[in-house]
């Protein structure tokens, strides 16, 4: 059940399954979600639902675009958290400034829940500038999620876990079981002999350069 006060997220996506879906994920994660199948019809709500995010696919057959809705809304409300949705590979192009800020989710990776909803929440937890894309960077971090890429750069930044879960607004287990999931994709194991954080922190200072000085908590 969505709690009062709930972040309300917009939802746009034009397969009745997949907004079925994706619709009750959010929900069930206490998100206030308005779920409609084209563009026209959330640009239509936009002001009265007056949403948090946006997370809306690319192709939504008739009518604008995901791309022309995100334009549309972000010149309305510059500080729109935006998810993009998409069948392709290729990240949509984003030197729209509208785009430069959103983050990109293949939909095959929707397969696995928490990708999505990691996804939001370091979207909605950044006050601090815009998380990092892991699309953006080169080599292995690729296969990295944004919100893997940005617990990523904490731990390469030299955070603790519970450094990461308070900056998060999330539980330390939550972060240790990322930061497995990071390791997977990585392909990082430890040894006897090699801390595997350190190797992890060192990959992502080779692919996508210094985290930035070490920072406490939010207070």
């Amino acid at each position: 059940m969505t709690e009062p006060g709930a972040t309300r997220i917009l939802l746009v996506e034009d397969e009745a399954m997949s907004r079925t879906f994706l619709s009750e994920l959010l929900t069930t994660r206490g998100y206030h979600v308005s779920a409609h199948s084209s563009a026209m019809s959330a640009s239509k709500s936009f002001e009265a639902f007056h949403p948090a995010a946006l997370v809306t696919d690319i192709d939504l057959r008739d009518g604008p675009s995901g791309i022309d809705l995100v334009v549309a809304l972000k010149k309305r409300r510059p500080t729109l958290r935006v998810v993009i949705l998409s069948n392709y590979a290729i990240a949509p192009d984003r030197r729209h400034a509208a785009l430069a800020d959103a983050a990109y989710l293949n939909k095959r990776v929707l397969s696995e829940p928490s990708v999505l909803l990691d996804t939001l929440e370091t979207l909605m937890s950044n006050s601090r500038g815009t998380p990092m894309d892991a699309r953006s960077a080169a080599g292995k971090l690729d296969g990295l999620t944004l919100a893997q890429a940005e617990v990523l750069r904490m731990v390469a930044a030299g955070l603790t876990n519970e450094e990461i879960a308070a900056r998060r607004s999330t539980t330390v287990k939550s972060v240790e079981n990322m930061i497995h999931r990071i390791m997977t994709v990585l392909g990082v194991e430890a040894d006897h002999s090699t801390n595997s954080r350190v190797l992890a922190a060192r990959l992502f200072i080779s692919e996508a350069g210094e985290p930035g000085a070490k920072v406490g908590p939010a207070g």
